[in-house]
């Protein structure tokens, strides 16, 4: 298979740091196409310069005439990288935080396996990392799994490396920052293989660092298409596959990989060894605490077991949340999941012959309590998953488990198949 890489760079008002990242990425060999999403400083007038100061240099600028956003301006070097004939697209942002000369090491682990999509990994334990991104990048980690089950350490590097056929295979709805997200999640559906490299990253100062990131804009946006792709994944319908003839079918489980998921002995080890982090731990319990709120009694354990296939979650911890509503404490939470139902559906309370009338017919008395009782069980439901989800998240530990995983992750190599300080991301379907 031919491999033939550029480097698309998205940018949007980084005049300051643009000429440093093209004359090091360009000091590489590398050819680079710049996208200038619209900007409104001198980015376009230092590009030029630049350009005729080193007319030998394969480098070009593409240009939006208004900021359309980082998914915008990647679809469009995208684009322009395929109608050129390249195989594969390098993306590095030009705010200065990438390392350019850490281009040869993904491309390396992008040689050795040429079908792959390779994604920079950060340490999100540097001193100067912001601690609102750290947030950020866990839940989208979080996010990421449960939509694929594919165990990422960093969901949020601008540094990665795209095979083109990758891009013309599936395709990817969000906008501005949440492009790459979702593109690791539709990777994984099209069985795509994913490798991570940790790369070094530089955090100027508050004064100088340039982020066009909207803090809650962005974050409502993020979450809506997490919630989308969740939506998604609890769906049977098949995906895009990505390079089918040199791939497993997706979707396909034998009886025998069935019952060793139910297995609890299988479930209880997982647990044990440590291969379920905080966060998906405490996903798990939030999202029996949350079934077990519904009025589905007779099928609470089933619904507990199709979550869990779904969202990629450990079966055992799902139902050990689920025993929430194990008596007496099951019979208190229909109670206030019927007064809460009641509440918001009539503004009042439930009174008491709503539920001793002797000749109270369905349509009077069980229909109307069924109706308050689902309602306020879903408010319920979700109120105490989050209570679940906060309370085993900031639990005191001895250690960081997302860290202890990142770097358990990116240590496990095969070291006949995958270059040096990679890691080879298995997809669980």
């Amino acid at each position: 298979m031919p491999f033939v890489p550029i480097v698309v760079a998205p940018s949007y008002n980084n005049a300051g740091t643009l000429v440093d990242v093209l004359r090091r990425v360009t000091a590489l060999g590398l050819p680079i196409l710049l996208v200038n999403d619209g900007c409104t400083d001198a980015t376009a007038d230092a590009f030029n310069a630049w350009k005729r100061e080193h007319p030998r240099v394969d480098a070009r600028m593409l240009r939006h005439v208004h900021n359309r956003g980082k998914a915008a301006a990647l679809r469009t070097g995208f684009q322009a990288a395929i109608e050129a004939g390249y195989t594969h697209a390098i993306t590095i942002d030009t705010d200065g935080q990438h390392d350019p000369e850490l281009i040869p090491r993904l491309l390396d682990a992008a040689r050795a396996q040429p079908l792959a999509y390779v994604l920079g990994v950060r340490d999100d334990r540097h001193v100067d990392y912001p601690a609102a991104s750290r947030v950020g990048r866990r839940l989208s980690n979080l996010f990421i799994r449960l939509e694929c089950g594919v165990r990422v350490a960093d969901s949020q590097c601008g540094m990665r490396v795209y095979p083109l056929d990758l891009i013309r295979t599936v395709r990817c709805r969000a906008g501005r920052f949440g492009y790459e997200a979702e593109m690791i999640t539709r990777a994984a559906w099209a069985g795509c293989p994913i490798v991570e490299v940790p790369i070094n990253t530089r955090y100027l100062p508050v004064g100088q660092r340039v982020s066009h990131f909207n803090p809650w804009w962005d974050s409502v946006l993020g979450v809506l298409m997490h919630l989308r792709l969740v939506g998604r994944e609890m769906s049977p319908l098949p995906s895009r596959r990505y390079h089918p003839s040199d791939l497993p079918p997706a979707g396909r489980v034998t009886l025998r990989e069935m019952l060793s998921w139910l297995n609890p002995l299988r479930a209880w080890r997982e647990l044990r060894a440590g291969a379920v982090d905080r966060n998906e731990l405490a996903f798990a319990l939030a999202t029996g605490a949350f079934v077990a709120n519904l009025p589905v009694y007779p099928f609470q354990t089933a619904l507990c077991l199709y979550l869990a296939r779904r969202l990629h979650l450990n079966p055992l911890a799902v139902i050990a949340g689920s025993q929430i509503s194990t008596p007496p404490i099951g019979a208190l939470l229909i109670a206030a999941a019927i007064f809460i139902g009641h509440f918001v559906l009539h503004g009042s309370s439930p009174t008491w012959p709503d539920f001793h009338s002797p000749h109270a017919l369905w349509h009077s008395l069980a229909w109307p309590v069924l109706v308050d009782w689902t309602v306020g069980g879903i408010l319920l439901g979700f109120l105490l998953a989050a209570i679940v989800f906060l309370a085993i998240t900031f639990w005191p530990g001895r250690e960081d488990d997302s860290a202890r995983l990142t770097d358990r992750n990116l240590s496990a190599m095969p070291p006949k198949q995958t270059p040096q300080n990679t890691s080879i991301i298995s997809i669980e379907r």
